[in-house]
């Protein structure tokens, strides 16, 4: 089957409600996440920094920008969204903890962030991602080694 054959899911925030426990500020990290049916290992997740965005506080006057944490929130979110498109009847929500990152560039207003995780391993309840996130010109922002994730 042809890539462009591949049908596409997508979830925006009101849609990742029906797979994440996530409710309200939780879920601004993110805009919305989408994977192939051919592929449910590896998800995108999308992100749109705009100039009023809560999480550029602070980070810096003058020269904001989107800090670390919400980076590795947004990462998280969408892999907590791999696990239950991998699970059936998972009644649990997921919960995903970042481990190892190394930062690369600065992201501020007007960048939108794409973050491409991969589900690497799963042992019983445990699952194990690696991830990237670039901004719209591909650059790369943020690289994660390890992030684990449990239900």
């Amino acid at each position: 089957m042809a890539l462009m054959d591949t049908p596409f899911v997508c979830f925006n925030r009101k849609g990742l409600e029906r797979i994440l426990p996530h409710r309200g500020a939780a879920l601004r990290k993110i805009n919305g996440v989408f994977y192939s049916i051919g592929d449910p290992n590896v998800m995108f997740g999308i992100k749109e920094i705009h100039d009023n965005d809560r999480d550029l506080e602070g980070h810096f006057p003058g020269a904001p920008t989107y800090p670390g944490y919400a980076q590795d929130e947004f990462v998280c979110l969408v892999a907590a969204a791999i696990i239950p498109t991998t699970v059936e009847g998972l009644k649990t929500g997921p919960l995903v903890v970042q481990k190892i990152v190394r930062y690369k560039n600065s992201a501020g207003p007007g960048d939108k962030l794409i973050a491409e995780v991969r589900l690497k391993g799963r042992r019983a309840k445990f699952f194990v991602f690696s991830a990237e996130i670039r901004n719209q010109n591909n650059k790369v922002i943020a690289e994660y080694e390890k992030i684990i994730g449990a239900v």
